[in-house]
């Protein structure tokens, strides 16, 4: 389940989420929520928490005291990276025109692409790219 908005870029990150607190508290309780550094606070950390949901924006290099939370912090990096990365690949297949006939072609070519995906990614884990 997900909770999607497109709010002015004027808008501070924090102040998008304490308008849409019901919304989060609603759809993510008992959920972790990581989020960019824009979005710390510790009021409203302790108000999700409060709701049963776990704020848990990446803190800034300077914020980490220790060595478990920096490898803790580079692993969720590379967790954000790798899910990017899928995001950025599955855009620029949608931004390619797909020209089927059918439902069932359009599946063909959507199932296609995650596959592309996801072997690249096996490529990757087993270390044949970078």
């Amino acid at each position: 389940m997900a909770l999607l908005s497109v709010d002015p870029a004027n808008k501070h990150d924090v102040n998008v989420v304490r308008e849409k607190f019901w919304g989060i508290v609603e759809k993510f309780t008992g959920c972790f929520l990581f989020l960019d550094k824009g979005y710390i606070s510790g009021e409203l950390e302790e108000e999700f928490r409060q709701f049963g949901v776990v704020y848990t924006p990446v803190k800034r290099e300077n914020q980490i005291s220790d060595l478990e939370e920096k490898k803790f912090y580079k692993y969720l990096s590379d967790f954000r990276r790798r899910i990017e990365t899928l995001f950025s690949k599955l855009d620029a297949f949608l931004l390619n025109p797909n020209r089927s006939v059918s439902l069932r072609g359009l599946a063909v070519k959507i199932l296609g692409a995650i596959l592309a995906m996801n072997l690249d990614r096996l490529y990757n884990f087993t270390g044949g790219g970078n």
